[in-house]
């Protein structure tokens, strides 16, 4: 009895050991504005590992923005993260990205030792003829299909112009700039291209404009085929290390489980439309790396981030995962920020800034993932994809 005792007794000692070292592992705080390379990579406990990619272009909706609606749409637009309290912990300065800091881009430039890949519509003609260290094309309500922004009025640039942007302006640049065509092929072929699309063709789009014309499982397809058409172009274009990530759970966000009536903490009927999506994802491009020569397709799974994050927020330093941080002008927590109204003290701690989008520390937490955890990236994470 005696001896059973013990053995009870250390095992939940190892229990209690393991807890611990797992959710100190888990909580890593927002590093410092401005942090470089070095400094970020011993904070990610990364500072034995080698990086050296020449660019980062960055293709997707408002996850990704950091600047190009607020160049569309001015500085009033929400849409556009163009006033306070958007930037209000980047110096307090609106720069377009659609929360109170940074977006995970951001930290996946830095990890990689490069300056943020700076937005295609501010650039001036100058800095387009002589960039190399990669562009961010990504416009906050765009998608996979042009049908996405019509129902907002909004004049967004999807992938497909995103891709156009790519070809017709940033190509052509890049041409010049390199003496051969073998460099610009190398150049290109170590460079790493993020794309995060299809949140909008799954949210508003499809409920307001695309629901009577498709089953879900159809629309699903439809939208794995324009994914898989646009990734080809930017192959035919010299791109071969793609970093593509799925969808978040969107009937989790506040703005959702606020307007929408349902059981339970998130509206699941919006999930199961998310995941058949997100089920499709892999066996893409899985296919396209085996059919496109010397292609590297890695697949990151925010969704399970977001999901894990919903379950256990403690284990990432995170206690509040479903309310907005700043106030909308009704003076409630539901609706877009309000222009210059203090947002919530406790930033760090929100998985959301405003009703739809991440805050800075939730954004922290999907790049440090996807830059080192291989349990939601296949069939490598972001850092070898970065060596590779």
């Amino acid at each position: 009895m005696v001896k059973l005792d013990i053995s009870i007794n250390f095992c939940v000692f190892m229990l209690l050991i393991y807890l611990l070292e797992f959710s100190y592992e888990d909580v890593v705080e927002v590093p410092p504005l401005n942090i470089n390379q070095q400094d970020l990579l011993k904070h990610l406990s990364l500072e034995d590992v080698k990086i050296d990619f020449p660019a980062l272009y960055v293709f997707g909706d408002s996850f990704v923005d950091n600047g190009n609606n607020k160049v569309i749409l001015g500085n009033e637009d929400a849409i556009g993260g163009g006033y306070l309290p958007f930037g209000i912990d980047f110096d307090g300065k609106p720069t377009g990205r659609v929360t109170n800091g940074r977006i995970g881009v951001d930290f996946i430039a830095t990890a990689g030792g490069l300056p943020y890949p700076p937005p295609i519509m501010g650039m001036s003609n100058i800095d387009r003829k002589t960039i190399r260290t990669g562009v961010n094309y990504a416009s906050g309500s765009s998608g996979l299909l042009p049908q996405n922004g019509h129902v907002l009025h909004k004049n967004v640039i999807n992938f497909f112009q995103q891709v156009d942007l790519f070809e017709n302006s940033t190509m052509k640049d890049l041409k010049r700039t390199f003496d051969s065509p073998k460099r610009l092929k190398k150049y290109l072929s170590k460079s790493l291209f993020f794309i995060h699309h299809a949140s909008n063709d799954l949210g508003l789009t499809f409920e307001v404009e695309m629901k009577e014309k498709y089953s879900i499982d159809k629309y699903a397809e439809l939208l794995i085929k324009e994914l898989s058409k646009q990734l080809q172009r930017l192959y035919t274009l010299g791109a071969r290390k793609f970093f593509v990530s799925n969808v978040s759970p969107l009937g989790c966000s506040p703005y959702i489980i606020n307007t929408i009536i349902h059981s339970g903490p998130c509206v699941e009927e919006i999930n199961k439309r998310v995941s058949l999506y997100n089920d499709l994802l892999p066996s893409l491009l899985e296919k396209l790396q085996s059919s496109l020569s010397g292609s590297k397709f890695v697949h990151g799974d925010i969704y399970k981030v977001f999901q894990d994050v919903f379950e256990s927020p403690e284990s990432y330093g995170l206690k509040d995962v479903n309310t907005s941080c700043c106030i909308d002008k009704n003076g409630t927590r539901i609706q877009v920020c309000a222009p210059n109204i203090d947002p919530c003290e406790d930033r760090k701690t929100r998985v959301f800034f405003d009703p739809f989008h991440p805050s800075e520390a939730m954004h922290f937490l999907w790049a440090r993932r996807f830059l080192k955890d291989s349990s939601i990236c296949s069939p490598i994470n972001l850092i070898q994809l970065m060596q590779a």
